[in-house]
């Protein structure tokens, strides 16, 4: 026996407690749509953890990766026995005494503004190339100090170098 849309109805407008209707209607619709619904809310939830996944192997991917070397690291301050007639203007123009900050290096090999670590010194200090050492010494990298003192017990040290490019 089929029941037409239109025999439904009338079930429905005959049934005389209300209540208990609805009550059958919820149950059927907890039974057959909320598992669909809380399937696809997992499927959702997956998906989500997929691209997170995605996101983050990309970023990865995308961090810069340093070369990394060993060489021979001195100090320098800005005496002109220890530079030129103009002992705080490094190369670039950059004025050493004025920003008075040990975060910058005199090298050769590397171009202007090229960013490097000295993990042994400090993991976390950035220096920046903005000077340049005498044409002698092209595999070495000069850090500049505010003291004389200090770059004279710096001396000379075999050090590994993250060159970020």
């Amino acid at each position: 026996m089929k029941l037409s849309s239109l025999k439904i109805f009338y079930l429905i407008k005959s049934f005389k407690n209300k209540a208990i209707l609805l009550m059958v209607v919820a149950i059927v619709v907890a039974t057959f749509c909320l598992p669909k619904f809380s399937s696809f809310a997992y499927f959702e939830y997956k998906i989500l953890d997929y691209y997170q996944d995605i996101r983050v192997k990309v970023s990865q991917s995308l961090k810069p990766k340093p070369e990394t070397m060993k060489l021979y690291v001195t100090a320098y301050s800005s005496t002109a026995e220890q530079t030129d007639d103009t002992p705080c203007i490094a190369s670039n123009g950059y004025d050493l005494c004025k920003h008075n900050k040990e975060n910058v290096i005199a090298c050769n090999f590397l171009p202007m503004g090229t960013k490097v670590k000295f993990p042994e010194l400090d993991p976390h200090k950035i220096y920046t190339v903005v000077d340049r050492m005498h044409e002698r010494y092209n595999s070495r990298m000069d850090i500049w100090m505010r003291s004389t003192q200090d770059a004279k017990d710096f001396g000379l040290q075999y050090l590994e170098v993250e060159i970020y490019k």
